[in-house]
């Protein structure tokens, strides 16, 4: 069987590239768009109950609190901005992984680094934003909390961490990502493929 002209395979991967980058975007903006639902409804039903002045708070004899109407919608608060954290996370991580994938296709290159396979993707003629090693440490950060690579995002991005302050704990649960960045870092990962000519 006759190969396909290289023209006409970089046709078909720039356009399952762009294709898949904007299901991820549209996929980001559904999901966290429902969370962001389930936060506000949490805060508003939390905040109506403080509003409201009742306390239903139940001590048993001891004095431990055993029921808290209060308490249980702080908590119910709590989970739903920890749950849009874990949404934009997610996303940032399908999206950098997303590139690794088509770019071991585009390459047919198996490549286990990242700095390996942009070379090659690089070598290839396809263009690479310089943003996507950032990227990288950052991928790794979320996956491996590890303090090298939060080192690494801290001090090129102090911003996305709560307070702009080195972590004394945790480096990825100090993570604060707004829904701006994880766009921005869609379009890093979308930057840095084939292009529909």
């Amino acid at each position: 069987m006759a190969e396909l002209p290289l023209e006409f395979r970089r046709s078909i991967h720039a356009f399952d590239f762009e294709t898949g980058i904007e299901r991820i975007r549209a996929s980001f903006r559904a999901s966290i768009e429902a969370m962001e639902r389930v936060a506000h409804q949490a805060r508003a039903e939390e905040y109506r109950y403080l509003g409201s002045g009742e306390n239903d708070d139940a001590y048993d004899e001891d004095g431990t609190l055993i029921r808290s109407t209060r308490t249980e919608l702080q908590h119910e608060t709590l989970q739903a901005a920890i749950a849009l954290n874990v949404v934009r996370e997610a996303f940032i991580t399908s999206a950098f992984h997303f590139w690794e994938r088509s770019a071991r296709a585009w390459t047919g290159s198996d490549e286990r680094t990242f700095a390996s396979l942009r070379d090659r993707v690089i070598a290839e003629g396809i263009a690479v934003s310089d943003e996507l090693e950032f990227l990288n440490a950052l991928n790794n950060l979320l996956k491996h909390d590890n303090p090298d690579r939060g080192h690494e995002v801290f001090d090129k991005r102090p911003d996305l961490f709560r307070w702009s302050r080195v972590p004394t704990g945790s480096w990825q649960s100090a993570l604060v990502i707004p829904n701006a960045d994880v766009e921005h870092f869609i379009d890093v990962v979308g930057a840095s493929g084939p292009r529909a000519e």
